[in-house]
C-alpha cells in the first residue's frame, strides 16, 4: 500500500514538473501550470506581482495572459474556447511591473 502510494506521489510530482520545465523567464519561479476538471489550462501565480505570460500550444497562435499576483487564470485562445493542457509546449513570463516589482 504504501509503495502505491509513493509510486502515484512521484507520477504526479514528475507530471507537473514536465508541464512547468517549459517555463523561461525570472518570474516562472511563482508560476504552477495545471489543468481543471474540463482539461483546460491554467495557470496559478504564487508571487505578489503581476506576470505576463506567453503561452506556446501546438493547436493555436501564441496567446498572451496577465495573471494578477496571487490568482490563478485559464487560458483561451480566440472565440473564448480554452487551450487543452494536453495541447501546451512552453511558455515565456517576465514581471508586467506594479507596485511590487522588482526592479530590473
Amino acid at each position: 500500500m504504501l509503495r502505491k502510494l509513493l509510486f502515484v506521489t512521484l507520477a504526479c510530482l514528475h507530471t507537473a514538473s514536465a508541464i512547468a520545465g517549459g517555463c523561461q523567464g525570472q518570474a516562472c519561479r511563482y508560476l504552477y501550470f495545471g489543468e481543471d476538471k474540463q482539461g483546460c489550462l491554467e495557470i496559478r501565480n504564487s508571487g505578489r506581482e503581476d506576470v505576463e505570460v506567453v503561452v506556446y500550444s501546438g493547436v493555436s497562435v501564441p496567446t498572451t495572459v496577465r495573471i494578477a499576483g496571487g490568482d490563478t487564470e485559464k487560458v483561451y485562445k480566440t472565440g473564448r474556447t480554452c487551450i487543452p493542457a494536453a495541447d501546451y509546449r512552453r511558455s515565456e513570463a517576465q514581471f508586467a511591473g506594479g507596485p511590487f516589482s522588482p526592479s530590473r
